[in-house]
């Protein structure tokens, strides 16, 4: 995640849609705490009519009918909305408006009450509750709690000054002084707590944006080097994963005279090489739908049957082989310097597929895989070696040439085909050079 995106100061903004996703996962995060507030504010505000009956006696009856008749069941119904989909996008404005509505609540009882009623000195003293109520416990954002007590303090600086008089007298210009001393102090106060609890916020939400980014980027990576089943038990704690798979196929391809090459051209010229011929074999792997395993220095080798069983594997590596030789044929490598020749082998049985060891790499094991290591490693330039479980599965769909026995090494003797082309694909090259 970029570092410009952490809040700086004085800045409580994300890009647009970063800025959604906060503004969603902050309306979740907070909904029971401001349901919570909403509850307790409404129980206080209207607990507050018994101190009426006694501070304000003579205008209690309307000091009642702001309370109960309009602020309570505002919150009422703030807090019943919190529980419909339709209005939970704008809880926040909605927020707003409860708190300034509660606090010009205020400002109106103490227009209306006496001079001679306790009230009407004392009742300024709930604005600071409102204020420390909108800033901290409501969770309201910094901007709309700044707003709603702006809205607040312009209603108490309008009441003070040409409703109850308050500068009028010396004594008014001091009590005036004096409220609006501790009101502006409480804001100051409140309005820096709800700037850092929003910011605390946005840097606990970029956290969490961080964490599912980089476990997204891991699981990503995990599934492309790895197949699907073994990524997913890997993330479940898995160390060691491994299965038996009675029929896949496993293919190897060799760059023939690899080491003359290499002795010829420069290390840059034969990276590129190797660069461009195994790009082209992950692009041949995807086309048929088979599973590469491995790279190793010149070699490259891949399976099918594994981890997805299926049971055309033999014939899916069979194309695979002869598009490898045919595309390799086309291609211009090493600037038409060097032709690239290539041998191949090809098993079929019975193997073991998983992830062991720290480094986790999908790999296969068993005497299949190694008799295909085989088929290539004794092999002939510029063919494509099976075995007889290879040619059992591919000789109704393809033609292959009879070898005869070779040795192999660790196997003793062995019958061994060459794969030469796809049955129907051969009729076609006959049928066109017919037409001719």
């Amino acid at each position: 995640m970029n570092k410009s995106l952490y809040p700086r100061a004085g800045r409580l903004r994300f890009p647009l849609e970063i800025e959604k996703q906060f503004l969603e996962e902050y309306r979740v995060s907070t909904l029971s705490t401001t349901r919570f507030a909403l509850v307790l504010g409404a129980l206080l505000y209207g607990l507050f009519g018994i101190l009426d009956m006694y501070a304000v006696p003579i205008s209690k009856n309307v000091v009642w009918s702001i309370r109960f008749g309009i602020v309570v069941p505002v919150f009422a119904f703030i807090f019943v909305s919190t529980y419909f989909r339709r209005f939970q996008p704008y809880l926040q404005p909605l927020m707003c408006a409860g708190v300034a509505i509660a606090g010009l609540g205020i400002v109106g009882m103490i227009s209306i009450t006496r001079e001679a009623e306790f009230g009407n000195r004392f009742y300024v003293t709930g604005l600071l509750l409102v204020s420390m109520w909108a800033y901290g416990l409501s969770r309201l954002l910094f901007s709309y709690a700044l707003i709603a007590n702006l809205i607040i303090a312009v209603g108490y600086e309008i009441n003070s000054i040409w409703v109850k008089g308050l500068l009028e007298s010396e004594t008014g210009t001091v009590i005036f002084i004096i409220y609006n001393f501790f009101f502006l102090g409480a804001n100051i106060v409140g309005a820096f707590t709800s700037f850092y609890l929003e910011r605390y916020s946005r840097r606990e939400f970029l956290q969490k944006y961080d964490i599912r980014f980089e476990r997204d980027r891991v699981d990503s990576l995990l599934h492309n080097v790895l197949p699907g089943w073994i990524a997913d038990k890997l993330k479940q704690g898995k160390k060691t994963i491994a299965e038996e798979y009675e029929s896949a196929s496993v293919l190897f391809a060799d760059i023939v005279n690899f080491t003359p090459i290499s002795a010829k051209f420069g290390p840059h010229e034969v990276v590129k090489m190797l660069d461009d011929v195994f790009s082209l074999f992950d692009e041949l792997v995807e086309k048929h739908k088979a599973e590469k395993i491995q790279v190793a220095g010149d070699g490259y080798m891949a399976a099918a049957g594994v981890p997805i069983p299926r049971p055309d594997h033999a014939k899916v590596l069979a194309r695979l082989a002869l598009d490898m030789l045919k595309r390799v044929h086309e291609g211009n490598f090493l600037d038409g310097k060097q032709p690239i020749d290539l041998r191949i082998g090809l098993n079929s049985g019975s193997l073991i597929a998983g992830v062991i060891g720290r480094r986790k790499v999908f790999a296969v094991w068993g005497d299949m895989v190694n008799t295909a290591s085989r088929m290539e490693s004794h092999g002939v330039t510029n063919r494509i070696q099976i075995t007889r479980a290879a040619y059992e599965l591919l000789k109704d769909d393809f033609e292959c040439e009879y070898v005869g026995e070779i040795h192999v090494k660790g196997k003793g003797q062995m019958e061994v085909w060459h794969l030469l082309a796809e049955k129907h694909e051969r009729k076609l090259e006959h049928a066109a050079i017919a037409s001719r």
